[in-house]
């Protein structure tokens, strides 16, 4: 008899510990590399496109459940903003990205847990060269952005994953608040990335 309510407390104890546990993991933060990639754009007779860059991503997500949470973003990179008005303008730009998300993620087995993300925030778009067009200065160029993300969680060990991803922003075509490159346009820009997760 003794044994046997030994045997339960011990079960019930160790149940109690990894639910604990599982619940206690409420934390991740991730930092990742990736990959800039605007579409092209046109209106008011100016082809715009962005080249290809890499850049960096920080993220912190709180889970309310097992299954959902939010997300904060930090990215940062660096791309020429490229005008045809007719004539070619080169603009080397800093990016900055802050975003807020919602993060719905599911566990499907084989250390696999698959996530979907959409948010708001802003991008802002920062010359590293001062220009004028028309006699018009540039400027830093802020615009609200729509950010979606999928993605998986490929798990290591308990407390560290490889987090792979695609992530989406959808957000007005910049124009350095110039008008003379202003098209009127909404540009998408694709962002694959991968990087390490902990978990705590």
């Amino acid at each position: 008899m003794k044994n046997r309510i030994l045997t339960v407390a011990l079960s019930l104890a160790l149940l109690a510990a990894a639910a604990y546990a599982q619940e206690g993991q409420r934390n991740e933060a991730t930092v990742s590399a990736l990959g800039s990639f605007q579409q092209t754009t046109n209106g008011n007779g100016i082809q715009q496109s962005g080249n290809n860059a890499a850049g960096v991503l920080v993220s912190y997500r709180y889970f309310f459940t097992n299954h959902q949470g939010v997300e904060l973003n930090y990215g940062f990179s660096r791309f020429d903003q490229q005008f045809n008005l007719p004539g070619a303008l080169s603009v080397p730009a800093n990016t900055n990205e802050a975003t807020a998300s919602y993060v719905f993620k599911w566990g499907i087995g084989h250390g696999l847990t698959p996530f979907a993300s959409a948010g708001t925030g802003a991008f802002a778009f920062v010359p590293t060269n001062s220009f004028t067009v028309n006699g018009a200065s540039a400027s830093t160029f802020a615009t609200p952005d729509f950010v979606y993300s999928v993605g998986t969680d490929v798990a290591v060990n308990r407390r560290l994953t490889l987090r792979l991803g695609y992530r989406g922003h959808v957000l007005e075509a910049p124009d350095f608040n110039v008008p003379g490159l202003y098209t009127g346009s909404v540009a998408h820009i694709a962002q694959p990335f991968a990087g390490l997760s902990i978990h705590w």
